[in-house]
């Protein structure tokens, strides 16, 4: 079976932009905003966006388009390719450290699978590092879709304009019969575009979701814009101010510049995979970057100034309730409220599903390429369904205890057994916590030691562009390149990951000076 490619350059553009684009932009980056100082949050998040994020995603996108496989695969070619038998080492001392931490954290499940990732590390090495991003990312979309249900639900609130007349959040998301409805058609949607193969699935919606989201986005700034009181929404976005700066600040500014850009997950290597050797990863990479974080600025920009205007400062505080909790008392207070709110919640969707498509892609590649009916490769139709009947009934959980665990004590139990202290509130916090800040910065970790240590980044970094392209005009680049991805990258993704797991407290190591 031939391996697809994308059908163009702009095609891999739009659709690399689209996995980014998501909830982490317009959901996550306006409450983010909002509770960490504003303007100042911004400008540090821009800055790790260029000196972080765009350098760890040439470098996902490097992986898999010199291997040309799945990330499970790439990465032990990889491994093999680099000729340094020392990684494997380093990956054990890792996983040891990991033990360590789950053993005080009394996560006796996790202690088991760390030190069996110990074993697995000395055998395999870096593919175990594939299998998980695979996992994780197949993970992620399982509690990430419950979110998509909600804004099926509230798209549909918007259309019978029943949006601040029917029940609260609060009382929507803790009953799972009113989720599961909207949940199954969220997941359908994902299921039906990543089912269309690469061109004719992912590709093809990129093309017409992405340029619609971003037309949406505009029209709803424009009616925001013209809000009484909205240049403070502005001022408050785009102003830095000095009392605003923090350590937290900037790590939370950091941990949310590598979740908005889709690293950790495997998405760039494997959308990388499907590139063609024409394409110039700088190029692609850097217009990834300028289009998911303008889709943020203007995320921005479509809700604070509407926000200030009506609900005051204090609306932007309200946290993750931002936009399903405080935003529908806004659009009921604006004059054709509804109209606005179907606009927003549509162009939420958009961004929304082609996130959701991206990771769903990840698991379906390492199915199509590591299972076999008979000496043929798994074809793409039972890939995708493999994925889409295993997140979904993983996604039950999530539907049935975004509320709390009174639905699901027995997961509960379980749950407090294998992970510890590091049991939150919900299962929905639960798998996000681990995921997001354990599973995603160790995963990006492992990635820039192999990229930037087993691999030599100098030798690698002309293969960052396309055939033909001239190195002298890209030297400088490319030695920034080499310099941020051997450096900068693992010391601010380790800091990222002893901050968000609680390890070190960079604020009270501040203070101290």
């Amino acid at each position: 079976m031939a391996r697809e490619n994308w059908g163009s350059s702009l095609g891999f553009i739009l659709a690399a932009a689209g996995s980014a684009i998501g909830l982490g932009n317009i959901w996550k980056f306006p409450y983010m905003v909002g509770e960490n100082g504003g303007g100042s949050f911004v400008l540090v998040y821009l800055l790790c966006i260029v000196l972080i994020g765009l350098p760890v995603m040439c470098s996902e996108m490097l992986i898999g388009r010199s291997m040309k496989r799945n990330v499970i695969n790439a990465m032990s070619k990889l491994e093999q390719l680099s000729h340094r038998p020392i990684m494997r080492t380093i990956l054990c001392l890792l996983a040891t450290g990991l033990v360590t931490l789950f053993f005080y954290a009394h996560a006796c499940g996790l202690v088991i699978l760390s030190a069996l990732a110990i074993w697995a590390f000395s055998k395999k090495g870096f593919a175990i590092a594939g299998w998980i991003c695979t996992i994780v990312a197949l993970v992620i979309l399982s509690y990430y879709a419950v979110v998509g249900a909600w804004i099926v639900e509230y798209i549909w609130r918007s259309l019978s304009n029943t949006l601040t007349t029917g029940s609260s959040f609060g009382e929507y998301i803790s009953s799972p019969w009113h989720v599961l409805p909207s949940f199954i058609i969220f997941m359908t949607l994902t299921g039906i575009v990543v089912w269309g193969g690469i061109q004719k699935g992912i590709e093809l919606a990129s093309k017409i979701l992405m340029p619609a989201l971003f037309i949406l986005l505009l029209i709803i700034i424009g009616r925001s814009l013209t809000l009484p009181g909205a240049m403070e929404g502005v001022k408050f976005l785009f102003k830095p101010t000095m009392e605003a700066f923090s350590p937290k600040v900037c790590l939370m500014a950091l941990g949310q510049a590598f979740f908005s850009l889709s690293l950790g997950m495997a998405i760039a290597v494997t959308y990388g995979s499907y590139m063609k050797r024409k394409q110039n990863i700088l190029r692609s990479a850097g217009c990834v970057g300028i289009l998911d974080t303008l889709a943020a600025l203007l995320a921005g920009l479509a809700i604070f100034p509407a926000v200030f205007s009506i609900a005051g400062p204090s609306g932007v505080t309200a946290g993750p309730g931002l936009i399903f909790g405080v935003l529908p008392q806004v659009f009921n207070a604006m004059f054709w409220g509804p109209v606005w709110a179907i606009c927003f919640f549509t162009m939420l969707l958009f961004a929304a599903v082609t996130s959701s498509a991206s990771l769903l892609e990840c698991g379906a590649t390492v199915f199509i390429e590591r299972m076999r009916q008979g000496h043929k490769r798994l074809s793409r139709s039972k890939a995708v369904l493999f994925g889409f009947i295993g997140c979904t009934l993983l996604g039950f959980l999530t539907v049935a205890s975004t509320a709390d665990w009174s639905n699901i004590p027995w997961v509960e139990k379980i749950t407090r057994w294998f992970m510890g202290d590091l049991t939150q509130g919900t299962w929905f916090d639960t798998v996000d916590n681990f995921a997001s800040n354990w599973c995603l910065p160790f995963v990006a970790f492992i990635t820039v030691l192999l990229v930037g240590w087993a691999w030599n980044p100098r030798k690698l970094a002309p293969k960052l562009l396309a055939e033909g392209d001239d190195i002298q005009r890209y030297a400088w680049l490319l030695n920034t390149w080499s310099f941020l991805v051997r450096w900068v990258a693992p010391i601010a993704i380790l800091c990222v990951f002893l901050s968000f797991t609680g390890l070190v407290n960079f604020e009270k190591i501040f203070n101290l000076f």
